[in-house]
Parts: structure tokens; C-alpha cells; sequence
């Protein structure tokens, strides 16, 4: 009985380490996501979008994917989501270090602004 008890808060210790070094990572990666996208310079066109990280992964047709959060609420795009939006081939655009992601559709322009992972 002592031996499954002991054995048994052994367990549960690793899992709490392993859970805090698995949280750290996570922070870890979306920092050095969005280090990568608030940095960058963006004026291309869509190849694809989909889901990664709990955000959203944008590849460009000039070669480069970006992981980065984009916030929906209702003061920008009536709240639709940008994963939903946007479409291959749609144009967007971002000044390096600028707060807002640009996407054109055809003669609509929506306005992105995205979490900042580092504060």
C-alpha cells in the first residue's frame, strides 16, 4: 500500500513537470511566431490558411508561412473571423512592426489586428 502510494505521487510530480515544460514551449512558440509576423514586412497573395498552434497559418505565395492570432470583434469586420474569410489568392499586406494585417478581396478591404504574444 506505501509502495503505490509513493509510487503514485511520483507520478503525479512528473506529470506537473512534464506539463509546466510543455506550457513553457507553447508560450515559447507563439513568441517566436509572433516575433516572425509583427516583423515582417507582408505584400503578397494567399496560398493557404489553415489552423495551427491555436491560430491561424497563413502561407504566401513568395515562399513564407506565418502563425499568428488574429482578433474578431465586432468594431472590426462585423467580427468575422479572418481564417474564415479569407481565400487563395486574396492579397494582404502589413508594414514591418505595424498593428494591423490588410486583406483585399476583390474590392473589399478588411482590417486585422492580432494578439501580441510578447507582453
Amino acid at each position: 500500500m506505501k509502495n503505490s502510494l509513493i509510487v503514485g505521487l511520483f507520478a503525479i510530480v512528473i506529470l506537473v513537470f512534464i506539463g509546466i515544460w510543455m506550457q513553457r514551449k507553447y508560450i515559447e512558440n507563439g513568441k517566436k511566431h509572433f516575433e516572425e509576423f509583427n516583423s515582417a514586412e507582408i505584400d503578397s497573395q494567399i496560398q493557404s490558411i489553415k489552423i495551427a498552434f491555436k491560430g491561424t497559418e497563413m502561407s504566401l505565395v513568395d515562399g513564407r508561412k506565418f502563425v499568428f492570432y488574429p482578433i474578431s470583434n465586432n468594431n472590426l469586420n462585423d467580427g468575422i473571423k479572418f481564417s474564415y474569410t479569407a481565400q487563395k489568392g486574396d492579397h494582404v499586406f502589413k508594414p514591418a512592426f505595424y498593428d494591423t494585417l490588410f486583406l483585399v478581396q476583390e474590392d473589399k478591404k478588411f482590417a486585422y489586428t492580432f494578439k501580441n504574444l510578447i507582453d
